[in-house]
């Protein structure tokens, strides 16, 4: 996990970013629960220095660390507790490609499922997780300087941390005109899935798909090895697929996690209350 801290020009408050470099054949449970004990711990020693700067001088990253350790329960219990339907669960039993098309026919997903089914994969089949996010933004702007953060809020504004040369106007058509896409494999022996999404797609912009958020599915079983996958997305350009599965909730919490920000707000509320607290800027969505 890569992280930088970045104080805001008028320096009453700063932009704490989180990136991952791409994983490779790990287990996810152990991954996912390591990245987000590290990024809570690190965001507690920052709202607590925002507060009291000479208190964390005394405090070492155990102490953050063990912190952090007793918001993690509850939360990683819920997504291992999730249920995904069981056409997903058939789906990491079959190696056919037909067999796949029919289990995914009509299926729907929503991030803590996305979620479980890749604790389940590992869990219950032994499958390993790798997890891969390629960028490729829009020829002419290679060389000209980007700022660390750049975010259109709903009034169409442009949020931006960090020096650049560009104005708001080639900010805007940067971020719509870039091209990205997570992708998520299964991987056992030389057999793979791979759930991946592009910008577009979970924003609902892709033809023919009526403003849905969705994900797309492919496998070993399509006849492309993942070496050759992988650079099909390196260049913008990857095999196409007939499978889409609807991205439900995309951007909104359950009840679950509403109450368990409720309560880490509090939290941090108590240490730090002041109006601005912090921003987050996250390089990898799910």
């Amino acid at each position: 996990m890569n992280t930088e801290k970045i104080l805001d020009e008028n320096g009453q408050g700063f932009t704490r970013f989180f990136s991952n470099d791409n994983v490779e054949k790990v287990n996810p449970v152990k991954y996912y629960k390591t990245h987000e004990l590290k990024k809570r711990a690190i965001i507690l020693r920052d709202l607590l220095k925002a507060k009291d700067p000479s208190s964390t001088s005394s405090l070492n990253e155990k102490f953050f660390i063990e912190k952090a350790e007793e918001t993690l329960t509850v939360f990683f219990e819920h997504f291992e507790q999730t249920k995904v339907h069981n056409n997903f669960i058939e789906l990491l039993k079959t190696t056919k490609k037909k067999d796949q098309e029919k289990l995914l026919k009509g299926m729907t997903l929503n991030p803590d499922e996305l979620m479980s089914l890749i604790f389940k994969s590992y869990n219950d089949f032994g499958f390993l997780y790798s997890k891969y996010l390629f960028e490729n933004c829009q020829n002419g702007f290679e060389e000209k300087k980007l700022p660390k953060f750049v975010h259109i809020e709903e009034d169409g504004a442009i949020k931006k941390v960090g020096e650049t040369d560009l104005t708001n106007g080639e900010l805007k058509n940067l971020i719509k005109d870039k091209k990205a896409i997570v992708a998520h494999f299964f991987e056992k022996d030389e057999f793979w899935h791979c759930f991946f999404l592009t910008y577009n797609s979970i924003k609902g912009e892709e033809r023919g798909k009526n403003g849905q958020a969705h994900l797309h599915y492919v496998s070993s079983s399509f006849g492309i090895s993942k070496t050759d996958f992988i650079e099909s997305m390196k260049t913008g350009k990857h095999k196409s697929t007939p499978i889409h599965i609807a991205l439900l909730d995309y951007g909104n919490q359950t009840e679950v996690q509403k109450k368990m920000t409720m309560t880490i707000a509090g939290a941090i509320l108590q240490i730090v209350p002041v109006t601005k607290l912090m921003q987050y800027g996250f390089g990898n969505p799910h």
